[in-house]
């Protein structure tokens, strides 16, 4: 048979495989979302993917607490639908003082879809569609870039990269969102020179200001290029950095706008430090050591490529590259982190980490040892899958599992699957 009519039957069949799971998922979004996961070299995997993303905002459970942040844009978006406001009087409020908007995008989304309706999960569906599509694009980028076959010592490592970020962070929509965007711009720069997608860089910063601090780094990165061994001698110093004066950081960054260092100065207050000390105190060990294992693995295959898998290293300069602005923005974020909340940044940085490992270890399996070290992470990327997933329960109920769009339309499911379960044992 003609090689073209071959191409052009199997671009068919590929498409009429996409429809029936599109047509399907109106009908069990969960289950046929991960029929496509087993499918995930088709090209509409990532789209079915990003479907779920979007069902999972419609069945978002809100949190009711006075300090969860989806509790806050709920109350935004409801404040919004009944007020009069316009958009020009939003867009004056832009940038202000008084208002402490330097987070544009999340007030304009909210505002736009309020015009719309006044139900909040409209509102978190917008943010499942919007965090979704850079969310599912960012884990398709890094499986695209992997060669040989995909082992399950990999697909713990892919299933870890997806839950650094993973999409019930749309409970904190504007830092998470902003993440997720950062990446999309950043990873195709460093790995394949396309410098178009640094728009999307720039534009995190309109969804959480302080996305000019990896945008810094980027720009420190542009000027300096690949030096690998200053970066790693960075890396690792700055891992036994614990303390850092505050009121040194507001002194370092008062030249910036009044808008901006105002909120500098709420990060950076004395009083919020110990507030946020203090939730740290009060979490489970297994939070703090899910978090504690991924940095350890971070930081055993950082240093077992340097010191064995360099020379194979030589042979990609887009690899290098990658390793190098993650050395960079981990040992800085290292420094960050002493600032509270600024151990985010320290999640920002794995991001790139692991997207550097993951197409490192499939690219190079000749590299002596480095299975070794994969089987010896396991437990490690284990603890730290299953305190993600737990931390997930919070936002999702059962509907996400067993419901479809056109349940949920009607329904609204308000118990967490963690309540659900903990009634059942």
């Amino acid at each position: 048979m003609d090689r073209a009519i071959q191409e052009r039957l199997f671009s068919y069949a590929n498409r009429q495989e996409g429809m029936n799971y599109y047509i399907s998922f109106l009908f069990w979004p969960f289950g046929v979302t991960l029929g496509a996961l087993r499918h995930w070299d088709r090209p509409w995997a990532k789209n079915v993917f990003w479907l779920f993303c979007i069902f999972l905002g419609l069945t978002f459970i809100i949190a009711q607490e006075g300090g969860a942040d989806s509790d806050r844009y709920a109350r935004l978006f409801l404040r919004y639908a009944h007020s009069k406001m316009n958009l020009e009087e939003l867009w004056s409020s832009f940038y202000s003082e008084s208002t402490g908007y330097v987070d544009i995008a999340s007030p304009l989304i909210t505002f736009l879809v309020s015009r719309l309706t006044a139900n909040p999960v409209i509102l978190f569906t917008v943010f499942g569609a919007i965090f979704g599509y850079f969310y599912s694009r960012n884990i398709w980028f890094v499986i695209e870039k992997m060669e040989g076959k995909v082992t399950l010592l990999v697909l713990v490592y892919i299933f870890s990269f997806a839950l650094l970020n993973p999409i019930w962070n749309i409970n904190g929509f504007r830092m998470w969102t902003a993440a997720q965007i950062f990446l999309y711009g950043t990873l195709p720069y460093l790995l394949d020179g396309n410098k178009k997608k640094l728009v999307w860089a720039l534009i995190s910063v309109f969804f959480h200001f302080s996305f000019m601090f990896p945008i810094g780094m980027l720009g420190i990165y542009y000027v300096l290029k690949n030096r690998t061994n200053i970066y790693l001698v960075f890396f690792i110093a700055t891992a036994f950095i614990r303390e850092i004066n505050l009121l040194d950081v507001r002194s370092a960054l008062s030249f910036l706008p009044g808008v901006f260092y105002s909120r500098v100065i709420a990060y950076t207050n004395p009083d919020y430090a110990e507030s946020v000390g203090l939730a740290r105190e009060a979490l489970n060990w297994y939070m703090i050591y899910s978090n504690q294992a991924v940095k350890w693995v971070i930081y055993a295959m950082v240093i077992y490529i340097y010191l064995f898998g360099r020379k194979v290293l030589k042979e990609r300069k887009d690899l290098t590259s990658l390793l190098c602005y993650s050395l960079l923005l981990y040992g800085a974020a290292n420094i960050f982190s002493l600032v509270p909340s600024g151990g985010r940044y320290i999640v920002v940085a794995s991001t790139f980490m692991l997207a550097f490992i993951i197409i490192f270890i499939t690219s190079f399996r000749e590299v002596k040892g480095i299975i070794f070290i994969q089987v010896l992470s396991l437990p490690f990327l284990a603890l730290f899958c299953t305190v993600a997933i737990r931390m997930g329960m919070d936002y999702y109920g059962l509907m996400t599992f067993i419901g479809n769009p056109i349940i949920a339309a009607f329904y609204t499911d308000t118990v967490p699957v963690i309540e659900s379960l903990k009634k059942l044992l």
